[in-house]
Order: structure tokens, then sequence, then C-alpha cells
């Protein structure tokens, strides 16, 4: 998710609005963006006291690569769920080939 969040490259990303956004805990995403940092799938930019955190090149491909893979399960599970349903109201064909 925070991946996700940080391809909104307009915005300007804190651990705290990440963590909101993302549903975690601060303590949590703060964790997570240094073991993202230490790969190298963000970069940090310092302005006072606040870091900011964006996508690192690397990281912009990983996340592109996440988010399509995201959309083909999601279109992979619709497509079952269709066919599922026209299984359903055509009545199964493995119920009429069996004997009674």
């Amino acid at each position: 998710m925070i991946l996700m969040l940080l391809k909104d490259s307009a915005k300007q990303w804190y651990p705290s609005n990440l963590a909101r956004e993302a549903g975690a805990s601060y303590v949590h995403t703060v964790n997570l963006l240094a073991r993202l940092r230490q790969n190298g799938i963000v970069d940090v930019e310092r302005k006072g006291r606040q870091n900011i955190y964006r996508l690192s090149e690397k990281g912009a491909y990983l996340a592109s690569a996440l988010d399509d893979f995201a959309k083909k399960c999601d279109a992979y599970e619709q497509e079952a769920k269709a066919k599922a349903q026209q299984e359903a109201a055509a009545g199964s064909p493995q119920e009429s080939a069996q004997p009674r």
C-alpha cells in the first residue's frame, strides 16, 4: 500500500501522512520506509526536521509492476466470478453429464 501511495509524486509524503493514508501505525510505517530506503526503493529529502519520501527509479519500476500485477489479479477474479455466474445460470455442465 505504501508503494502505491508513493506513486502519487504530486504529494509530499511524510511518514505520518503515509501511515494515516495506509491505515498503518506510524512505527510500522517508519520501519518499512527505513527498509525501503536501505534497498534503494525510496529516496528521502530532508526539509528542516521532516523527511519527505519519494520513490526512486527502482521503486517506481517496482510500484508499477506491483500495480500491473494487482490489476491482472482483479481481472482474473472478475472473469472467474462471471464464469461461475454463467455456469450457475445455465446449469453446470458437469451435473448434466453425470448419470442419474
